[in-house]
């Protein structure tokens, strides 16, 4: 029996913790979608070893099983969404806006490498593959240690993105007010552009 490889391994990839030994594979990583390949290659080439020493991110490469190929990466974080905006009055007889938080985990970035799709024209639908095995399997594990209600993502405004967020990986939207809401009290600075999305875990 072969040796067991990364920190999760299906019958055909596995996938590990981003390492200083991976640069010379990060450096060929291409995302096809022209409308998300700069942020995505930029971030996995010149800032997620960053992150990763520093604990702000965590990053995992998926690979082939067989061969190592690069085949996708992705970055989580721990965070938190707010639900439930209300005003109350403070003890100064002030009305005070507050909110609940729910617990949850930010898939911050999520590619697929063009580069191992060209190469392998038979494997379809690896970016559903790689969220089902590896992102719902570690936000699952997380959920069973820590509290952790939620998985959410900040989606680029394209509609076929977030159309494929929700038909293929099952993202939820909020309704238009709760969004607004919500995206003027914890959206990032990072995706000021972006459209909140969330499934239950």
């Amino acid at each position: 029996m072969s040796e067991k490889k990364g920190i999760i391994q299906t019958r055909t990839f596995y996938c590990d913790h981003i390492a200083e030994k991976d640069k010379s594979d990060i450096e060929n990583f291409k995302v096809r979608d022209p409308n998300v390949a700069a942020g995505l290659e930029n971030y996995i080439k010149s800032i997620a070893l960053s992150d990763e020493a520093i604990g702000a991110m965590r990053t995992y490469l998926v690979r082939d099983l067989v061969t190592d190929e690069l085949v996708a990466y992705f970055s989580l974080k721990s965070g938190m969404v707010s639900i439930n905006e209300r005003e109350i009055l403070n003890e100064e007889g002030k009305l005070e806006t507050t909110f609940d938080t729910v617990p949850g985990i930010e898939i911050a970035n999520f590619a697929v490498n063009y580069e191992y799709v060209r190469d392998h024209p038979d494997w379809k639908g690896i970016g559903l593959i790689v969220f089902r095995d590896f992102i719902r399997e570690l936000a699952s594990r997380v959920a069973a240690i820590s509290g952790t209600m939620v998985l959410y993502i900040f989606a680029l405004p394209f509609e076929s993105l977030i159309k494929r967020y929700h038909d293929k990986y099952k993202f939820l939207r909020l309704d238009e007010a709760e969004e607004k809401d919500l995206h003027n009290r914890i959206k990032p600075f990072y995706d000021r552009s972006c459209v909140f999305m969330y499934q239950i875990l």
